[in-house]
């Protein structure tokens, strides 16, 4: 069993709580390797994750955004057309410098570091979102951090979006069995369980205090040619984690595939596991 420092004491950590850590760290350098490529090959979040921001969570003009995993800026982009106010928590450095350069905005303060690290201060922030970033933060420690970041009455929104619906296998689930193996819901459940488990995902923001918790499941429709499969594949981490002579033989395979067997055009369903909560308001003297 490994030990970590704490408090100036070593503390026994079990394998699974290590494996963890390893994995986390893994995944935060994983997807920086080609900022551009993966600002390209991702899709949009569906517009009704944003009627959310707006409608519940009170997002609009001068609103403080505090967003943990800002990528190469999918989601900060709509913040700051919003008119909101984005402090960005990247710990890839890679990701960090490429959102700057394509969001030069006055509204924009980007932090490298983990979520875990990232020096906050209290109460400053009205929001708080993480769109398929919340799965790399140590979750004894993500959702208090969050909350003592938020202003009393301030909401929290955690989304992912999976690029497939985890309940229905369609045509192309089964075709690209023949390149990837088994469903990624199969391969990699983690990940999944992370975002689909809407009663365990519930149940970690209420033992971290927050009030008004809600989960969400929207389905939106995605259309692809060969091309875009391609570039959305290539920032999947079932490729990514794979020697570059191997990933080119995967993409190129998919890619194939799609040209051949669907007439170069596939319509997909996308499931985004969305999760809302509010922080407590404050207590009246």
């Amino acid at each position: 069993m490994a030990r970590t420092l704490q408090g100036g004491h070593y503390a026994p950590v079990s394998g699974a709580e290590t494996r963890a850590a390893f994995r986390r760290s893994a995944g935060r350098d994983l997807y920086g390797q080609d900022p551009a490529a993966y600002a390209l090959g991702r899709p949009a979040y569906p517009e009704a994750v944003y009627d959310v921001l707006r409608d519940r969570c009170h997002l609009s003009d001068g609103t403080r955004v505090l967003e943990i995993g800002p990528g190469s800026g999918l989601a900060t982009q709509r913040f700051l057309s919003l008119g909101a106010a984005v402090m960005g928590v990247e710990p890839n450095p890679a990701l960090a410098a490429f959102l700057l350069r394509v969001l030069p905005d006055a509204d924009l303060e980007v932090e490298v570091a983990s979520f875990e690290d990232a020096r906050l201060p209290d109460g400053a922030f009205d929001l708080a979102v993480a769109a398929t970033s919340f799965h790399w933060v140590d979750p004894s420690v993500g959702p208090q951090k969050l909350r003592r970041a938020l202003r009393p009455g301030g909401w929290v929104a955690i989304w992912w979006m999976l690029f497939e619906d985890p309940t229905t296998l369609d045509d192309f689930d089964r075709a690209i069995q023949t390149v990837l193996g088994p469903s990624q819901s199969i391969v990699d459940p983690g990940p999944n369980s992370l975002q689909i488990e809407a009663d365990a995902r519930c149940a970690t923001l209420r033992e971290a205090g927050f009030v008004e918790v809600r989960s969400e499941f929207l389905r939106s429709v995605h259309t692809f040619d060969s091309t875009a499969i391609r570039a959305l594949y290539a920032t999947m981490a079932i490729v990514l984690r794979r020697p570059a002579p191997e990933q080119a033989r995967v993409l190129d395979a998919l890619q194939a595939l799609v040209e051949r067997e669907f007439n170069d055009l596939i319509t997909r369903t996308f499931v985004t596991a969305l999760y809302t909560a509010q922080a407590p308001a404050s207590v009246a003297p």
